[in-house]
């Protein structure tokens, strides 16, 4: 197991590397620092939940995670996660931190249990509907708190926009366009009447709110802590595999969720919000960044900046921090993917357009297992369809086994062979197909010899089939039972069902068998 935590052909260190970390490294603190605090306010835990997020959770997990280039901290997924289960007092903080160190619990067990690289298997279409349902959603609240805010901060925010959009890409190496967009809206900010400030930021380090939770809370809490945990690690090994894109080398899941978990169980102690990879491991390589060095180097800095931050950050106007929301929304919508739900399968496209629905007008939490559940459907479908189709595209109850008699529909013995997978997703159609025209013959031959897979469903529906040739008094003879199917033929008393001299190796020998037996 430890072996499976470590990382595969890991490149040297060079002096080289590490100047260019350096570098990116004290860069990436300009364009972090707005965009972590900007997250924290949108979670409702408050701008330092977003940058000791960051501290905590981008170190550790940049130090024991398995990518070599990917800067983790707080992700606006989960800040807007976090912030619906602090909505309409559905939890309290010291119930949300519980919660954060569940989360990260789950992810260090999936670690270590070896199942990192299934976590990513969420299918895309729901992944992307998520995705641009809370993009989608930021920019909507937003623009709503800015009506709020007052005409001014609206045309702050929209200038603010203006800048991110316009900011030279050559000047944006060194002074990256949030850092400026901010900055330039203080500055604007300084002239307008009634512009609403952050206030006074807190300093020092965090307060744990981690608190025994009670018996009835624990139930409850399951549902969130899987669901922080499903999403954090899915999003970060999304950006795991983008990094591996530009590094070239190959990230460990098992050890980057051994690494991010860790990190989140340290932020749900430490009361702050949970953490996962994010966009800036895209803006740290932008900057000239190699390693997970650069991440490093850039959240000790947040943590100096941290401690002494609070006069400084309390004039910061709140229609800057609302666009740099609006931005990382804008950027979170899938228009590329949008515009193929026309060209799509309408089974996808409908999935991905509902859990987008879902994300915006019921529940970002809900939307997620709605998603799995509708697109797993849709797969079931499609995946019958493909099982069914191994079977039929071989003779079904084949006339080849004739008798004496000439004519060739007075068959009276039966061939079904399965080939490939059988899962659930085709068990009860197979049972409709073949379980009547059994019946129809004395003799009917199993041929499992180029089966790869049996289910439990499908275990279980062939049983019925067995106790249903048993009422018509049809013989059964199977053939070319593996091992592996063997196993789950036993384990639910299917081979139970069929007398040990009726089991054979070959197709020829229940050929064989299958004559004497007429």
């Amino acid at each position: 197991m430890l072996d499976s935590l470590r990382n595969q052909d890991r490149p040297p260190y060079e002096r080289e590397t590490l100047w260019a970390d350096l570098r990116a490294g004290v860069t990436l603190v300009a364009s972090y620092l707005p965009t972590a605090m900007a997250l924290g306010v949108i979670s409702g835990m408050g701008p330092l939940a977003g940058l000791w997020c960051g501290v905590f959770v981008g170190i550790i997990s940049a130090v024991c995670g398995g990518t070599r280039a990917l800067v983790s901290g707080p992700s606006a997924v989960l800040a807007v996660i976090t912030a619906t289960l602090l909505m309409g007092d559905k939890m309290s903080l010291p119930e949300l931190a519980v919660v954060i160190v569940m989360a990260g619990a789950i992810q260090v067990i999936l670690g270590i249990a070896g199942v990192g690289r299934f976590v990513s298997y969420m299918p895309h279409i729901v992944l992307t509907g998520f995705m641009s349902g809370i993009g989608v959603l930021l920019l909507a609240t937003q623009t709503e708190k800015l009506f709020h805010l007052g005409v001014n901060d609206f045309a702050l925010a929209a200038f603010c926009l203006a800048v991110f959009f316009v900011w030279p890409a050559r000047i944006g190496k060194y002074v990256p366009a949030p850092l400026a967009a901010v900055g330039i809206g203080w500055i604007v900010a300084l002239f307008i009447p009634g512009i609403h400030q952050l206030g006074p930021v807190p300093v020092g380090l965090p307060v744990p709110v981690l608190e025994l939770p009670s018996l009835e809370f624990l139930p409850k809490a399951v549902g969130p802590a899987v669901l922080i945990a499903l999403i954090s690690s899915v999003y970060t090994l999304m950006w795991s595999l983008i990094a591996d894109t530009f590094t070239g080398s190959q990230h460990n899941p098992n050890r980057e969720l051994v690494g991010l978990g860790l990190g989140n169980l340290a932020a749900g102690i430490v009361g702050v919000l949970p953490g996962s990879g994010t966009i800036a491991t895209m803006t740290a390589r932008r900057f000239g960044g190699k390693t997970v060095v650069t991440a490093i180097v850039c959240l000790i800095i947040v943590a100096a900046l941290i401690l002494g931050l609070g006069p400084y950050a309390a004039p910061l106007p709140l229609a800057a921090l609302s666009a740099i929301v609006m931005l990382v929304g804008w950027r979170m919508i899938e228009f590329s993917f949008l515009r193929k739900v026309p060209r799509m399968d309408p089974k996808y496209s409908a999935v991905m357009l509902l859990v987008m629905a879902v994300t915006i007008f019921v529940d970002p939490v809900f939307a997620i297992m709605f998603g799995v559940i509708a697109a797993n459907i849709v797969n079931a479908v499609q995946l019958e369809s493909l099982e069914l189709d191994s079977v039929v595209s071989t003779p079904l109850l084949d006339s080849t086994f004739t008798t004496e008699v000439d004519d060739e529909f007075t068959a009276r013995i039966g061939l079904v062979a399965f080939r490939g997978s059988f899962t659930v997703s085709s068990s009860r159609k197979l049972i409709a197909l073949i379980g009547v025209d059994i019946r129809d013959h004395e003799v009917v031959i199993f041929d499992l010899s180029r089966a790869t897979h049996i289910d439990d469903s499908a275990a279980n529906l062939l049983a019925q089939i067995i106790d249903r040739a048993k009422q018509t008094h049809t013989e059964i003879v199977v053939c070319g039972i593996n091992d592996r199917i063997r196993a789950t033929l036993f384990a639910f008393n299917v081979l139970d069902r069929i007398p040990e001299d009726r089991t054979v190796a070959t197709e020829k020998e229940a050929r064989d068998l299958a004559w004497s037996l007429l």
